[in-house]
């Protein structure tokens, strides 16, 4: 009886381990046969396809006219007539204010006659000290006379430059104020719109005072500020697709103008270690929603290449020998090495080892 028990514990022991060994080996996955790679489900399927390709650079920034004239006070007077408003369209020559012009008259004419009159005192002068020269020649009997001749035509000749200088400083005061006088009445010097300095027209103004601005609104750009790794991706005439971010859907059209070659002045308080930026300046096209001031974003292009082969970049692998991609074969997946040109954030050019149509998988 005990060697059937004994038995029986034997038999109940090597089925417990059969069994426990059965379900262990069917819970682990089964290691894919070499060079079969992962199955459809669960890696991510790429074609390689030939499209058009573009590379930019986003920005943003403020627009502004690209002209804008500062009108000046020419000199202090009364205003005696305006006729410009805020706002008002204007051509080149239109009268906008007219001031008195009685004191600046009064004040030519007084340094006019004060130029004349030293005129003629320096003519008399010459000729005084001429005739007092021929009279020492005739009695100089001695050295000393002599020495003291010389020093008086000298000390005549420092007058008459001291006048000469006086009378080039006057001269230049009254072509200064016969300018001023032709401004009296003041007429716009470009066609446009002018804008007020203030709400309200003066009647009196102070030589320098500014009294607005012309601007043309046909023409408005875009201004903004790159860092040192863009700055020398974009060029002179490159695309820009522009949006108002007041106004999402209007998009517009632009170029760039200028790049700037030299950084913008730091603040005062900034980091010395902060990057470098660069000012652009892009022309924008003329749209009815576009004014001064408007916040902007552009997209400046500076690559574009038309059906070149592309896959993911997302599918792109690199390591020590290059880059590469996992290829869908027959067999299953290869590391396919290729040549990649350009490249985005959503797709990168690829110019050797694929062909339009080829299948790579991200597992």
């Amino acid at each position: 009886m005990r060697k059937k028990k004994t038995w029986l514990y034997i038999i109940l022991a090597v089925l417990l381990v059969a069994v426990s060994g059965f379900l262990y080996t069917q819970s682990k996955p089964k290691a894919p046969a070499p060079g079969a790679g992962a199955s459809s489900g669960s890696a991510l399927k790429f074609q390689a396809v030939k499209e058009n390709l573009a590379n930019t650079v986003e920005v943003k920034g403020k627009s502004s006219y690209v002209k804008e004239t500062t009108v000046y006070a020419p000199f202090s007077a009364d205003v005696t007539e305006w006729n410009v408003s805020d706002g008002a369209q204007l051509n080149k020559g239109d009268v906008m204010f007219k001031l008195d012009d009685k004191a600046l008259r009064a004040e030519i004419g007084v340094l006019t006659a004060n130029m004349r009159k030293q005129e003629l005192e320096a003519k008399l002068r010459s000729a005084e000290q001429a005739a007092g020269a021929k009279i020492t020649e005739t009695i100089a009997s001695n050295e000393a006379e002599a020495l003291q001749r010389v020093a008086k035509n000298a000390s005549k000749d420092v007058q008459e430059e001291l006048e000469r200088i006086n009378r080039q400083i006057a001269g230049a005061d009254l072509e200064t104020k016969q300018s001023k006088l032709t401004q009296a009445v003041t007429t716009a010097p470009e066609s446009g719109i002018f804008l007020a300095a203030s709400g309200q027209k003066p009647q009196k103004l102070r030589e320098g005072d500014v009294i607005g601005k012309i601007v043309d609104v046909s023409k408005i750009q875009m201004t903004t500020s790159v860092g040192e790794y863009d700055v020398f991706r974009i060029k002179p005439g490159m695309t820009v697709q522009v949006s108002i971010d007041a106004l999402k859907e209007e998009k517009l059209a632009g170029k760039v103008e200028k790049v700037s070659k030299f950084p913008k002045p730091a603040a005062s308080n900034s980091n010395d270690t902060a990057p470098a930026q660069f000012e652009i300046v892009i022309s924008l096209d003329a749209h009815a929603s576009l004014i001064a001031g408007l916040g902007l974003t552009a997209k400046i292009e500076t690559d574009n290449k038309l059906g070149v082969l592309t896959v993911p970049t997302i599918a792109v692998q690199r390591d020590k020998d290059g880059s590469y991609v996992l290829l869908e074969t027959a067999q299953g997946t290869e590391k396919r090495p290729i040549k990649v040109g350009l490249e985005t954030a959503d797709k990168t050019e690829v110019i050797e080892g694929l062909q339009e149509g080829d299948s790579v998988v991200l597992q």
